[in-house]
């Protein structure tokens, strides 16, 4: 997937507009932010284990290898195969690709770890941690606080989503900054 991904020069002008590092990283990060639901560790360790390309690799890959380079224990290895039962069902380049143009509409950033924007608090989380933030806003407020968690659930209701909106607006004026769950990723929305 990450082969197919880096070759569209179109995939790679979108990843370019959404963060500054021209390299896979950002791509695959992004990858993986469509794949693997927020905080799951399996994905995360892979990731932190071999870089997020080449966990792509492992994780959606057509390879008959399940291993990382120098082998994995059994329950690593069973962690793995879960994993790619569930990320496979949803490693599809053009949900990639619609993620990252959905991005650039908005005018997301793509923010990942490394990035003098990411949030230091995520060290804390371990292989929990966001694989990257698709923000919105001023990125340098991700380290501000007071900071408010928005979650809701992913087929919300109109009248949840309205409550969402109220509390964020009226948290927004007294200056917190408003973080809010996405979909598949991490999507913050920055006031102020």
């Amino acid at each position: 997937m990450i082969d197919l991904l880096r070759a569209d020069s179109d995939v790679l002008k979108l990843v370019r507009r959404l963060h500054s590092d021209e390299g896979e990283e950002p791509l695959a990060r992004a990858a993986w932010t469509v794949i693997a639901e927020p905080g799951d560790a399996v994905a995360g360790s892979l990731i932190d284990t071999l870089g997020a390309a080449d966990a792509l690799s492992i994780g959606v890959g057509d390879s008959s290898s399940l291993l990382p380079p120098g082998g994995a224990s059994a329950a690593a290895t069973r962690a793995i195969v879960d994993g790619r039962a569930r990320w496979r069902p949803r490693a599809d380049p053009q949900a990639v690709v619609a993620a990252l143009r959905a991005a650039v509409a908005v005018g997301a950033q793509l923010v990942i770890p490394g990035d003098a924007a990411w949030p230091r608090a995520f060290a804390d989380l371990g292989p929990h941690a966001p694989t990257a933030l698709w923000v919105r806003g001023r990125t340098e407020l991700l380290d501000r606080e007071p900071r408010v968690s928005i979650v809701g659930a992913r087929a919300s209701s109109a009248y949840g989503e309205h409550v969402a909106a109220e509390l964020a607006g009226d948290l927004a004026t007294t200056g917190a900054v408003i973080v809010s769950g996405g979909v598949y990723f991490l999507l913050a929305t920055l006031c102020c």
